[in-house]
């Protein structure tokens, strides 16, 4: 029978069939430090999407102005930054000091500080009880599987929102490189929103969903491109010289001017339930 169980247990497979190499969890955070500022200036190109997200998520009466807000692994501020500005108390919570330094610094740019507090923590250190009115959470790492999804209905007080990859999300340099290198397919997202969508139903929540899909492309300097990949591979143990060689020649022979094109394309989808279940 499909119940839930049934879809946890399909997630954690799905979740294990994706990340064949699994990076050491320090090695994230560090990688992470590393790409603060790079990832705050990607969201630029995006700003847009993040902005209707927000928008709708606002009419729908999902985040309402006043409201307490937890972003689980908020990163520079992708969504912080928007929820903030339509009057939530967002608490910006993240494992990686860089992102939260980058939040900051934009917060204070932007005079959206006194809307922002920072807590540099793991999720799932943070008490599961009803401390804030909505819990958040975008394509974060730390919501993976039952218990973590089951935490974000017991630290909400009134709603959840979830983001999460659906289905497309193509990095063509990352992909393209792992091919290379490894010679395999690149692995999968890790996250994929059918299983939190699935499960939450059969726990008899009501899950409102809905999908963008939006792509972009930028040039991106060698310099930065090339120690960055080879950080990226290290993180899973693919590295030494054979490694480092081949991500170089890969993208000096891509590069026009000392600069590489790095395309991506992602679908995800936007789901919010009412902790009490109707």
């Amino acid at each position: 029978m499909y119940n839930a169980q049934f879809w946890a247990k399909a997630w954690e497979e799905y979740r294990q069939s994706a990340n064949r190499r699994r990076p050491d969890p320090n090695a994230w955070i560090e990688y992470w430090n590393c790409f603060a500022s790079r990832y705050a200036k990607h969201n630029e190109a995006t700003m847009q999407v993040h902005q209707n997200i927000i928008d709708n998520l606002a009419v729908q009466g999902t985040v309402k102005s006043g409201d307490t807000l937890l972003d689980i692994g908020c990163g520079p501020g992708t969504y912080a930054l928007p929820l903030a500005a339509k009057g939530v108390k967002v608490t910006g919570l993240d494992t990686a000091k860089q992102m939260l330094d980058t939040l900051r610094e934009t917060a204070h740019t932007t005079g959206l500080s006194e809307n922002i507090c920072c807590l540099q923590a793991d999720w799932r250190n943070i008490a599961p009880e009803p401390a804030y009115d909505v819990t958040f959470a975008a394509k974060s790492p730390a919501i993976y599987d039952y218990d973590s999804l089951m935490k974000m209905t017991k630290t909400a007080r009134r709603t959840c929102c979830l983001i999460g990859f659906a289905g497309q999300h193509d990095l063509n340099l990352r992909r393209l490189l792992w091919e290379k290198i490894l010679g395999e397919l690149s692995p999968a997202p890790s996250f994929d929103i059918i299983y939190p969508l699935n499960i939450l139903y059969q726990e008899g929540y009501r899950p409102n969903i809905t999908f963008y899909s939006y792509s972009q492309s930028h040039d991106e300097p060698l310099d930065y491109l090339i120690p960055h990949y080879i950080r990226y591979f290290a993180m899973f143990g693919i590295n030494g010289t054979f490694v480092e060689d081949n991500i170089r020649s890969f993208l000096e022979n891509r590069a026009t001017n000392g600069m590489c094109t790095e395309q991506t394309a992602t679908t995800v989808g936007v789901m919010w339930w009412n902790v009490n279940r109707s």
